[in-house]
């Protein structure tokens, strides 16, 4: 079932990585019935295949832009990794200032979600509804291009 695109990216189409990290519907098991769930799936499995198709990964990113919910629940799948891969977020994640010092140089709006992280979820969903929608498509696509970066270069990715 194709949601962006008129084609499907999922784990059997998937290029094969040296680490692989569970789609965001593995660590939501219990939402993987969900639309926004296989969208974002299929939007990470896009940016791990370095889709080419110039409609594919626009159109993903602008529907999860689109709903704060699911941008919160990319937002928190990357952070979880990448708080898995450096023992917590480094502040290249959530400082912007560290952040633009990096290779990798995620927006502001995904440095400013990265901090909230830990924060409790009410709070936590309170800056993705105070984002506009091209603050989250910044931010989804830094989730899942921070993910696919790590896949590949591990704990170097930021520090290149």
């Amino acid at each position: 079932m194709p949601i962006g695109a008129d084609h499907v990216h999922a784990a059997a189409t998937v290029r094969r990585r040296q680490r692989q990290f569970v789609p965001p519907s593995e660590l939501h098991p219990d939402l993987v019935t969900r639309a926004d769930t296989v969208l974002l799936d299929q939007l990470f499995y896009a940016t791990v295949n370095e889709c080419t198709d110039p409609g594919c990964r626009p159109v993903l990113l602008d529907r999860v832009a689109g709903d704060a919910r699911a941008t919160h629940k990319l937002v928190s799948w990357a952070c979880w990794i990448a708080s898995e891969v450096y023992g917590g977020l480094p502040e290249e994640l959530v400082d912007e200032d560290a952040a633009a010092k990096t290779v990798f140089c995620p927006s502001a709006a995904f440095c400013r979600l990265a901090a909230q992280y830990h924060n409790p979820e009410s709070a936590f969903d309170a800056v993705y509804y105070a984002c506009s929608a091209a603050q989250r498509r910044k931010a989804a696509d830094n989730a899942v291009a921070l993910v696919n970066g790590l896949q590949v270069w591990w704990t170097d990715f930021l520090y290149q």
